[in-house]
């Protein structure tokens, strides 16, 4: 806290003591707090409380985005809404200090994965004496690729998981074949 001394000298008669004041102000050095990080899926549309992100913070200070592009920042409630396309962003935490203290800072990053695509279902009919290869690919639209098939259920005929093919033969049940993405 803010001190004073005081310096004193005493006189030898007919003099009289005299003292001086020393005063030392003590101003408060800010402390923004300790860096912080999360990680989320870009499909994700929670808000994001930046003061969660970062610890010990005092109040009082102001938000600013850094980096990033995409998805809603509001600097005035330190929050954040990722949108599809939004990347990694981070974002700056600042206290200003009273000389001679300096400003602190602490930054929060919201790092952004992609949704990974398996695309939109489809499906076909066929006899069941056919027997030409199906490509299973053909009948989903929009997946992306980096994905494995798996059977889910039927019997019979012949399930190339590597190629994503399906070659039927006589007695084959329906089937239902799933492609998955690991997120």
């Amino acid at each position: 806290t803010t001190s004073t001394f005081q310096y004193s000298l005493t006189a030898i008669t007919p003099c009289v003591d005299d003292v001086s004041v020393a005063t030392i102000n003590i101003n408060a050095q800010p402390n923004a707090g300790t860096d912080g990080a999360t990680t989320i899926c870009d499909s994700n549309t929670s808000s994001i409380d930046l003061f969660g992100l970062i610890t010990g913070e005092q109040a009082g200070g102001t938000w600013t985005r850094l980096t990033g592009t995409g998805g809603t920042f509001n600097a005035a409630t330190g929050t954040f809404v990722a949108a599809t396309g939004t990347t990694t962003s981070t974002f700056q935490y600042s206290l200003t200090a009273i000389a001679p203290c300096i400003d602190d800072v602490s930054v929060a990053t919201i790092n952004i994965n992609p949704q990974h695509i398996a695309g939109a279902d489809g499906a076909t009919t066929i006899c069941d004496s056919n027997t030409a290869s199906i490509d299973l690919f053909g009948l989903i639209t929009g997946e992306q690729t980096g994905g494995t098939w798996t059977r889910l259920t039927g019997t019979g005929g012949t399930f190339n998981v590597a190629a994503g093919t399906f070659v039927p033969a006589p007695g084959t049940t329906s089937s239902t074949f799933q492609y998955f993405m690991t997120g």
